[in-house]
């Protein structure tokens, strides 16, 4: 890498916060306490999360009406429970496992991470998430963003174009200029395909890439910070 993007866009959950591992953790606490076995409930968890993103995909390709990233997840709440042959939930536990995004816990190294890297970087969020959602998580993880977006003003959700559109307008910066920033291989491409740089961050539990196939690959974001520092340096040496 020779240069340094001048902002940097997160995609959040997987990356900076924990979803795979929240929604799970919830799942797990009020199925068994409605007396349903663990192999179910795991079951149930994996199967919201699956049929989400059927939702949010055909709510981009205009087959599904607008609905909200929690809505959205209330509908595959109800659609995984019935899936595996369980009874409805009522609406306490519905509500308790559609919040749940607004307790997703930060990666170890996200909050500090992110502090570095605003030092001399803009720090944007680019989620699927609803803002308050968006909101909830980054205060319960002491994550701070110069700014925080969500794909909802598009109408559409990544990977559509018009979700990383949403972050390009706002920053009114060259896609160049911008470096998307995701554990998913497919966010990536898209946003590849939008004319963003990219930075692969291998995630316990997520896809990995193919070798080479983005501009940068990192451990973790502190990984990350190490890079483009390191990029800075030398182009602080090289005016010199």
């Amino acid at each position: 890498m020779d240069t340094a993007p001048r902002a940097l866009v997160f995609d959040v959950m997987g990356t900076v916060v924990d979803d795979r591992g929240g929604v799970r953790d919830a799942t797990l606490t009020v199925l068994e306490r409605r007396g349903v076995d663990r192999e179910a409930a795991l079951a149930v968890a994996s199967g919201t999360a699956d049929r989400q993103t059927t939702l949010m995909d055909e709510v981009s390709s205009g087959r599904r009406p607008w609905a909200s990233h929690r809505e959205l997840r209330r509908v595959a709440i109800r659609e995984a429970v019935e899936a595996a042959g369980l009874a409805p939930l009522d609406t306490a536990d519905e509500d308790e496992l559609s919040g749940v995004v607004h307790r997703f816990e930060p990666w170890p190294d996200s909050p500090d991470a992110l502090d570095r890297l605003r030092t001399d970087h803009l720090v944007v969020a680019l989620t699927n998430a609803d803002p308050a959602e968006l909101a909830g998580f980054s205060r319960r993880g002491g994550l701070a963003w110069h700014l925080g977006l969500s794909t909802r003003p598009s109408g559409a959700y990544k990977p559509d174009p018009r979700a990383y559109a949403v972050a390009v307008e706002a920053l009114e910066l060259e896609p160049g200029a911008i470096m998307m920033v995701a554990a998913h291989p497919w966010d990536l491409r898209a946003a590849a395909d939008a004319g963003m740089r990219t930075c692969f961050v291998r995630r316990p539990g997520e896809q990995a890439a193919e070798e080479g196939e983005f501009e940068l690959e990192v451990d973790d974001l502190h990984a990350l910070a190490d890079a483009l520092d390191a990029v800075l340096d030398r182009s602080e040496e090289t005016t010199r």
